[in-house]
């Protein structure tokens, strides 16, 4: 997949209406900076006249002035299907169909997977069942739900929590941090570790990367971990965990 790290169903836009103002203390003088122009279409009401969907164009990073009205493509790419950008370095157009918009985009190629965008609103987005609707690369995306001890994502993702639940995000900052190294986030990890505290082994290599350190999630009806003197720790409060995620632990020291 494109959380990005964004995590949660509502803040799945990433575009605010609110007018920014900052003080200059020494004039008191008050600088207004105006709100990004309204989206030119709604990407989850896709109300584009026919023969255009409404997805992201143009160079990043994505505003709400990228958010347009684009063109279909004769024989569009349909969801899970390889797509192209046609622009290289821009986040669209692109070749998916309606409803549709090419994300794990690989830099060199311009190749990625169309993607379904939510639908509804952003107060109540709707997704497929076992997906969760998120604010991936500030497009709002369907992504499915996952186990991170199995794992079971395309290739290029990590099954990672989100806010929510468990979804497949694409890893982040190739190549993926591996056991033991710090982290930034939980998809700067390579799949099968989370970005927990750098305290949670001693074996953890800090770098600058981030705070964090890469340890790997566990089963708790059979912990093992790799790290002298980790525990496999409850990943979530007792009475909180979804159902099938009950046995999701994390590696960290007691």
């Amino acid at each position: 997949m494109t959380s990005t790290g964004t995590s949660g169903t509502s803040d799945t836009t990433g575009f605010s209406s609110e007018t920014c103002t900052t003080c200059d203390s020494a004039t008191e003088a008050v600088f207004v900076i105006p709100p990004d122009p309204p989206p030119a279409c709604d990407v989850y009401a896709q109300d584009c006249p026919s023969g255009f969907k409404c997805s992201a164009e143009g160079p990043p990073p994505l505003g709400s002035d990228n958010i347009t009205c684009s063109p279909i493509v004769p024989e569009p790419d349909q969801a899970g299907e390889s797509c192209q950008r046609l622009v290289q370095g821009h986040l669209g157009p692109d070749t998916c169909d309606l409803g549709l918009f090419c994300d794990d985009v690989d830099p060199q190629t311009a190749i990625g997977t169309c993607a379904v965008i939510c639908q509804g609103s952003d107060q109540q987005p709707i997704c497929g069942a076992g997906e969760e609707c998120l604010g991936y690369h500030q497009m709002p995306l369907c992504v499915p739900h996952c186990d991170p001890l199995v794992q079971d994502c395309p290739a290029g993702d990590s099954c990672q929590y989100a806010g929510v639940d468990f979804v497949c995000l694409e890893v982040s900052g190739l190549p993926a941090n591996q056991l033991f190294e710090g982290c930034g986030d939980d998809r700067s990890c390579a799949p099968g570790l989370s970005c927990v505290d750098g305290g949670a082994a001693t074996e953890c290599v800090m770098g600058d990367d981030g705070p964090g350190c890469c340890s790997p999630y566990c089963d708790l009806s059979a912990p093992a971990c790799p790290g002298v003197g980790q525990q496999c720790r409850p990943y979530y409060e007792p009475g909180e965990a979804p159902s099938g995620l009950e046995n999701v632990g994390v590696c960290a020291l007691p």
